[in-house]
């Protein structure tokens, strides 16, 4: 048999599957080149599994930071200094403070990506989206001691608690 440039039998009419052996690709499907491409998809597959199930059970964790007290700011009011860190944490992974008014001063460190702090359960607990070197204050109050949520909502396994005691 031979092959023109255009991938046809040159001897006899061009007939679909002549295409195939001139191009060199197996005349029959699941020869040996199929067995090493499903190899390799298995072993990615297990791979990219395995990996998936590492660092805990998919739920959020607290950052790994201090605990910090509050400090007492002008008329009575609670105050903390929390940074957000490039390495997507908090700079304090519990806030302890009283029944109150609270002021969080929020900062985003230099080369971090964007952050906010947010604590769900308290409508006015929540700044704007702060970039790096930026910063935001906000003050709300807590009337119910309890442990409260903080989270990024840029990445939500960013965590603390604010400790009402």
């Amino acid at each position: 048999m031979t092959c023109t440039a255009d991938g046809a039998v040159a001897d006899r009419q061009p007939r679909h599957d002549d295409r195939s052996e001139c191009r060199g690709a197996p005349a029959s499907r699941g020869g040996r080149g199929r067995r090493a491409g499903l190899t390799l998809v298995t072993v990615l597959l297990a791979v990219l599994l395995g990996a998936a199930g590492c660092g805990g059970d998919g739920g959020s964790s607290p950052s790994a930071g201090p605990t910090l007290a509050a400090t007492e700011g002008a008329d009575g009011v609670q105050v903390f200094a929390v940074t957000g860190l490039p390495s997507m944490k908090f700079s304090a992974s519990q806030l302890v403070a009283k029944p109150g008014r609270i002021r969080v001063d929020f900062s985003v460190a230099a080369g971090s990506p964007p952050h906010n702090f947010v604590i769900p359960t308290i409508p006015d607990a929540t700044t704007k989206i702060v970039s790096a070197g930026e910063k935001q204050s906000i003050t709300f109050a807590v009337t119910k001691p309890g442990d409260y949520q903080v989270v990024c909502t840029l990445h939500p396994n960013m965590t603390a608690t604010l400790k009402i005691t």
